[in-house]
């Protein structure tokens, strides 16, 4: 009786032991072709991967928190400088908007992005109403160990004023307000905590 026990312990060992050989080969592929990657803000992260938050101030739309997550990725018709990962925006009611986020940065010359420029898009994946509003865009630089960008006027072409969402985008301005937006490193706790203080004016 106790044998397929010990045969059940090593198929267990045996599958972890494959999962860690799986991650370290893909860790050693992005450290050879992205390895920037681990050093998104200025300085080292053992997992290539970046969160930051920040608050964006419209004198149209309001007031909102925003929080990106990203990470290299490649692939075909990608490069070397992509980015794939995802984001949350807060409205000025508290409502809460997950969306897909891409983006590329400017080839940097080995790990250091320092005033490299930027350009992540992000919009909503909503698989019940097909919507992909709100999407938003953004361009910037790096300045270490923040990502400062500009909304390129796409948080007025997504919301209207008080947080709700434009219905109808043939009727406004392309352009009405280029809103900036300063990403500092941190979580949820970080974007939660700002979320909050917005619901609570």
């Amino acid at each position: 009786m106790p044998a397929p026990r010990k045969a059940g312990h090593g198929c267990v060992v045996q599958v972890l032991a494959a999962l860690v050989f799986g991650v370290a080969v893909l860790m050693g592929i992005m450290a050879v072709f992205t390895p920037w990657g681990f050093y998104m803000g200025g300085h080292f992260h053992i997992i290539p991967q970046w969160s930051g938050w920040g608050r964006m101030h419209s004198n149209i739309a309001g007031d909102y928190a925003v929080l990106m997550t990203f990470s290299p990725k490649t692939g075909r018709h990608m490069g070397l400088t992509h980015v794939t990962g995802n984001a949350v925006i807060c409205t000025p009611r508290g409502e809460k908007f997950n969306l897909r986020l891409g983006g590329d940065f400017q080839n940097p010359h080995g790990i250091d992005l320092q005033g490299k420029t930027a350009h992540i898009y992000a919009s909503n994946y909503s698989t019940f109403s097909g919507s992909t509003a709100p999407s938003l865009d953004f361009r910037g630089k790096w300045n270490n160990p923040d990502l400062v960008l500009d909304d390129g006027g796409s948080l007025n072409r997504a919301f209207d004023p008080g947080g709700a969402l434009v219905t109808n985008h043939h009727m406004r301005p392309y352009k009405q307000e280029v809103v900036p937006l300063t990403l500092q490193e941190g979580g949820k706790s970080d974007f939660n905590a700002a979320c909050a203080a917005l619901k609570g004016k």
